[in-house]
């Protein structure tokens, strides 16, 4: 991916999930310990191990663990995104 571009507003992460029709959900397994688990989206294919959550889990957790969201800037492939820390993306 030759560029990215890095998103923490919870209006346009939320855009963007509704546009690539995705559904706010934690990795089940990785639950553990009375963690939040890792966020990812649902998007009906290969979602195995997913747990539909609620946006506002969803926000609460994103932002609990400082958390960015980074996307395709280059329009090669939209659908494609990745949870960063938020001191990563700096």
């Amino acid at each position: 991916m030759a560029a990215s571009h890095i998103v923490i507003d919870h209006n346009d992460i939320k855009a963007f999930a509704e546009r690539t029709g995705g559904k706010p959900a934690v990795v089940s397994d990785t639950k553990g310990d009375g963690g939040p688990g890792v966020l990812r989206f649902d998007h009906g294919r290969d979602n195995e191990g997913l747990e539909e959550i609620s946006w506002d889990r969803f926000f609460e957790i994103f932002e609990e663990q400082e958390l960015a969201l980074m996307l395709d800037k280059s329009g090669d492939n939209p659908n494609f995104n990745k949870f960063v820390s938020r001191n990563q993306a700096d």
